[in-house]
């Protein structure tokens, strides 16, 4: 399962990564939401990788090009595209996995400036050990969101703005480790002070908060019931810029999940 697949710029060197690690298949593609820092790569990586089904929220908008050009791109070349509905009841299978959405918006809200709380959150269990990855979604609706339980990982979202991941989400899903996903952009500065203060409030231990712009990429391993973190500095799918992920000034966001 591939949740996101960063700008455009970053969709060839994802899908090289991927057949790199001998992936030519996804069982599931999922678009949380349609900014293009999630689904810019997308195009690049339906056409590289075979995908089974691809989900993401309903909307018709038309004011962002590289989102109509990916609707026309998915029409024309029959990509199984469904809708996707919140539920506590149906789970979907990765292996030995199972996972879940906790919430979707597919209302086709017109205001862009809604989109990010159509984010599809998914929530992945495996064994003994759960993982929660929510996409952009804002402190508006976080912790309204139906079935929370404490995670083990938790993809920290909108990149750590300080409107996402309020202390009362947290305090329900009191994670062990926290993944941020953000580059040097200035004009944003992810993440805010502020919610790396969130999470050492809910007690994540302060090396247990995982940056990319200061770590690289970061790479999980699980066997079900451990957990291992590793920082792989030198693996750098950020197509802005191939030079060193210091130099990252675009977020590249996208999560692989891959459970045998």
């Amino acid at each position: 399962m591939l949740i996101d697949c960063g700008n455009g710029s970053d969709g060839k060197y994802i899908s090289k990564f991927l057949k790199e690690q001998g992936i030519d298949e996804l069982d599931y593609l999922i678009g949380t939401h349609i900014d293009e820092d999630h689904i810019g790569g997308m195009q690049e990586i339906l056409t590289n990788i075979k995908i089974e089904t691809l989900y993401m929220p309903y909307s018709t908008y038309e004011g962002k090009q590289f989102y109509t050009q990916l609707e026309e791109y998915i029409k024309e070349n029959n990509i199984n595209q469904q809708q996707i509905e919140k539920s506590l009841e149906k789970e979907y299978r990765l292996e030995n996995a199972t996972w879940k959405c906790l919430n979707v918006d597919n209302s086709n809200p017109s205001d862009k400036n809604k989109f990010n709380d159509t984010s599809i959150v998914i929530e992945l269990e495996y064994g003994s050990t759960k993982y929660l990855f929510t996409g952009d979604l804002t402190d508006n609706i976080d912790s309204k969101i139906q079935g929370l339980e404490k995670v083990d990982v938790l993809k920290v979202a909108h990149h750590g703005a300080k409107e996402s991941t309020s202390s009362e989400f947290l305090s329900i899903i009191k994670p062990n480790y926290a993944i941020i996903s953000a580059g040097n952009n200035k004009n944003y500065n992810h993440p805010d002070q502020s919610i790396i203060e969130r999470l050492k409030d809910v007690g994540v231990e302060e090396n247990n908060i995982f940056i990319t712009r200061e770590q690289g990429t970061i790479w999980i391993k699980s066997d079900g019931s451990s957990i291992v973190i590793e920082k792989l500095q030198e693996l750098n799918l950020d197509g802005a810029n191939k030079i060193s992920y210091r130099s990252i000034f675009d977020i590249c966001s996208y999560f692989f999940i891959r459970i045998s």
